[in-house]
């Protein structure tokens, strides 16, 4: 069975569903949205999409010429398994377009909306596709899979509301793809509850290549970040020789520390890379009250910093400079602990600061930080390796 679709196929610009209604959709049917979809209930008269036999309804889809303003509304038992598309399975979707210049795309305004008993994930963001800024108050609830899953650039426009008692309480970041996903302009993980996490590949801020556009994250007390095998957090720059595009603030408190740490079930060191900043670090960078724990795997960088004599160039470590010295040390009041090696790669040619003054240090196989090349290129025949 064809599903419905609002928009261009149908040559149905908008539909607006009134307060009250129910929708039912037959096994694996759903609803694809390339125009307006309006469906806006009330507190006391909210609006229903739900099965309408024993099997699940696909989705509502929201492709990229499509809006949707969802408000006092819960879609049950959506999500089919089974449909194979090349985006995904959840019961709300919304896919954008892999190549838009202006980055985000709001898709979708969700206020006051329950997303419960999906077979597959809750809501899948892709391609670019983002939920709108006045969004607010959602509930993913008995999903199969995750509550959400997203491109990066979505992060920052999850909405507050409840994503627990899924099979698997977490938002889920995929690096995207087309080399067009990395954040861009200002962007933040907000507490929402539930950690995220990355599940392959990078955590890119700032972007590379031509456009060099600037992006900006800001990561709130309490956030929890769980990286891959091998993945990372990179503060971006096209060259080692550049000014970094990108700038991150992990703004954590004593109370409530932001956490970047293994998603394994059974953490060991080298699990995550860490956090690399490449180029010349932007000024604005910030990282306090944060634990990055379980990280220092192979980077695939080459440091520029004194080499022990066991090896040829540093490229392990929780936090890893490469290319040009930091304006300041602005890793203060943080943790990091179970590094595979070292703690923090001060890749760079230039002065030593020092990163160990107000910072703790908990099994740490190697270096607590590298020493970095001196200015006359000139290392110690014993660089430094304090431990």
């Amino acid at each position: 069975m064809t599903p419905p679709r609002v928009g261009l196929a149908r040559k149905v610009e908008r539909l607006t569903i009134e307060p009250c209604a129910v929708v039912r959709f037959a096994d694996r049917v759903g609803m694809q949205i390339e125009g307006e979809l309006i469906a806006e209930g009330a507190a006391d008269k909210p609006i229903v999409f739900e099965r309408a036999g024993a099997a699940a309804w696909d989705s509502l889809r929201v492709t990229e010429t499509g809006r949707v303003r969802l408000a006092h509304a819960s879609l049950r038992g959506g999500g089919a398994l089974g449909n194979s598309r090349i985006d995904g399975t959840g019961t709300l979707v919304l896919v954008g377009d892999p190549h838009s210049a202006q980055g985000r795309m709001p898709l979708a305004s969700v206020q006051h909306v329950t997303i419960e008993g999906s077979a597959s994930l809750g809501v899948l963001l892709s391609q670019n596709a983002t939920f709108s800024d006045d969004s607010r108050e959602l509930t993913v609830t008995g999903s199969g899979s995750a509550p959400l899953r997203l491109w990066q650039r979505a992060a920052s426009s999850v909405p507050s509301g409840h994503y627990t008692d899924n099979q698997a309480d977490e938002i889920a970041i995929e690096e995207g793809g087309f080399g067009n996903s990395a954040i861009v302009g200002e962007a933040t993980l907000h507490d929402r509850g539930v950690p995220y996490h990355l599940v392959a590949g990078m955590l890119v801020v700032g972007s590379s290549g031509d456009d060099r556009t600037p992006g900006s994250l800001t990561i709130e007390p309490g956030v929890q970040l769980r990286l891959q095998q091998g993945s990372r957090l990179l503060v971006q720059a096209y060259d080692t020789d550049e000014a970094a595009t990108g700038s991150l603030r992990a703004l954590g408190t004593a109370e409530r520390p932001i956490v970047l740490t293994s998603a394994a079930d059974t953490p060991a060191p080298g699990d995550g890379v860490g956090i690399t900043f490449k180029g010349a670090p932007a000024a604005d960078n910030r990282i306090e009250h944060t634990t990055i724990a379980y990280a220092g795997g192979d980077s695939g960088i080459s440091s520029y910093d004194c080499a022990l004599s066991e090896d040829t160039f540093s490229n392990h470590g929780a936090v890893v400079f490469y290319g040009q010295q930091p304006a300041s040390v602005f890793l203060t009041d943080s943790r990091i602990e179970h590094s595979a090696r070292d703690s923090v790669v001060r890749g760079w040619t230039g002065d030593p600061l020092d990163f160990t003054a107000t910072n703790t240090f908990v099994d740490v196989a190697r270096c607590l930080q590298t020493f970095p090349k001196p200015p006359n290129d000139s290392c110690p025949a014993d660089p430094p390796c304090p431990k």
